[in-house]
This record gives structure tokens, sequence and C-alpha cells, in this order.
């Protein structure tokens, strides 16, 4: 009886030894809740060229560095190259660029890989021009902002990859690609959109809509060197509507341009002060004459 009743004690305790093996974060518990999911899209602002009909870059790999790490990367090769026209991702169209699972974490910044022999510049004439990539090809090019990896979970981010900014002209016929691309964790974005009717110089091509961060804007970024290079995003409204999608949450400033009939900046028609971006929410902020004010607090 004595052996019996230390069997069953045996047996006993081997139960309760696995039952707690069983739940206590074993390794490949631990191992699934380290990592999470980031989906990362590609969105575009348009750019003021009139005559540039498409601007085609291709992406080789993604690197991903951890705030807590200031030397080492996490690289991440696309299954394979994309070659990506960004005029297409204008008005808040997206393209999925990569989905991977990584170690979670804070990521402080993303480099974007891009094959420099491959990018090029396409005219609306029939004209085709090469994007020559300053250094940048091996390390990548670094964007603005990061976001968090949740243990378990999945981050779902935009890179608006500013190509107004991004495509210069150097003269006889040259271009250069100097990526500005900003990181955007999509859980914190809104959007600004409305009509836009003004009573125009017959003088006027096109009209551009700016978009500022409260209080940024300064009145020299109008001049020709550095076209309002501090604005966050722009968008054409000339066919009456416009869109500024990919804000996030805070209170803007709009700068309203004219371009002449070659396509370069002529007036400022006016600006609207304090539109408030909100989570998850669209804006809608009409542009006439009598919204627009003559200068900004």
């Amino acid at each position: 009886m004595k052996i019996f009743h230390k069997l069953i004690g045996l047996a006993l305790s081997l139960t309760i030894m696995t039952l707690i093996s069983g739940c206590g974060g074993g390794g490949g518990t631990t191992s699934s809740s380290a990592t999470g999911e980031v989906v990362l899209k590609l969105t575009d602002a348009p750019t003021d060229d009139k005559n540039v009909k498409a601007v085609y870059v291709t992406f080789d790999a993604l690197r991903y560095q951890y705030a807590d790490s200031n030397d080492s990367w996490q690289d991440v090769d696309l299954n394979e190259s994309r070659t990506i026209n960004l005029l297409d991702l204008q008005d808040g169209n997206t393209t999925l660029l990569n989905h991977v699972e990584l170690p979670a974490g804070e990521i402080a910044h993303v480099r974007f890989v891009i094959d420099t022999d491959d990018c090029w510049i396409d005219f609306f004439e029939g004209d085709i021009q090469p994007l020559e990539v300053p250094s940048g090809d091996q390390t990548g090019f670094k964007a603005i902002g990061g976001f968090t990896i949740p243990a378990g979970g999945t981050v779902n981010v935009t890179a608006d990859f500013d190509v107004r900014k991004s495509v210069t002209s150097t003269g006889n016929g040259i271009y250069k690609l100097r990526p500005t691309i900003k990181i955007i964790d999509n859980i914190e974005v809104g959007e600004i959109n409305g009509t836009m009717t003004l009573d125009l110089d017959e003088n006027v091509s096109s009209v551009i809509v700016y978009a500022y961060e409260d209080g940024s804007w300064d009145a020299n970024e109008s001049n020709v060197t550095n076209n309002f290079g501090n604005a966050v995003l722009s968008t054409d409204a000339t066919d009456g509507s416009y869109i500024l999608p990919w804000l996030t949450v805070g209170t803007y400033d709009l700068v309203v341009t004219s371009q002449d009939v070659n396509g370069t900046f002529k007036d400022i028609l006016g600006y609207i002060n304090d539109v408030f971006v909100l989570t998850d929410e669209t804006t809608s902020q009409d542009i006439t004459d009598s919204t627009l004010v003559d200068t900004l607090p």
C-alpha cells in the first residue's frame, strides 16, 4: 500500500511539473511575444512640374534601426526589386512595399536602399531622362520619423516619398534624386480636403496648396532656392478640389499659391490659419476668396 501511495504521489508531482512548464513562458511563448509585424506602404506628394509624366524609382531593400542600438541595423531584402512610379501614389493612394516580422521594439530610423542605376524620369513630350542618385546606394536613404513594433501585434506605417522635394533639376537636362521620405504611423494621421473656387488671373495655370505645421511658415520660403522646402505636404487644386492626406495629428497653416503658364511659382494667393487634423478623421476646408487671409499670425 505504501508503494502504491508513493507511485500516486510521483505521478501527481510529474503532472504538476508538466503543467507548470507548459504555462510558464517557455522558449516558444517568449520567442513569439518578442516579435511583431511591420506593414510598410508607400505614398507620394505630387510634383509641381507639369511637364513630368512619371518618376520611376527602384527599391531593393529596407534597413531598420532600433532606438537602443546606434550602430546595428536590421536588413530586410525585398522578395524582388520593386520599380514604382511615384506619381501613381498621389492623393492618398498607396502601394505595399514590404510586410515583415521583426523583433518587437522602438524603431528610430528606416533606410531605403535604392538601385541607383534603375531610376528615371518620364516627360509628357516623350523624353526620358535618368535620375542621378548621389551617395546612399549602399547604406540607403534615411527617412524621418520612427514607430514602435508591438510584441505579438502589427504596426501599419506609411512612407511619404515627397517627389516634389526629392527630384531637382540642375540644368542641361540633368535631374537628381535626393529622397525626402517621412515615416508616418497610420494610427496617428488624418487628412484635409475641400474645394477651391478662386477668382484667378488669366495667366495662372495652376494652384498649389502647401501645408505647414502651425507656426513654421517663413515668408523667405517662397524664394527660388528654397521653393517652399519646409512644407509638410503639397497638392494641386487646379481642378477645383484638393486633398492633403497622411498628415500627422496637429494644427496646420495652408499656403495657397499660383503658377504661371510655364509651371513656375507666380504669387502667394493667400493663407488659411489653424486647420486642425484629428486622428482618422477628414477635416473639410474649402478655399475661396473669403476664406483666404493676407498674412499668417
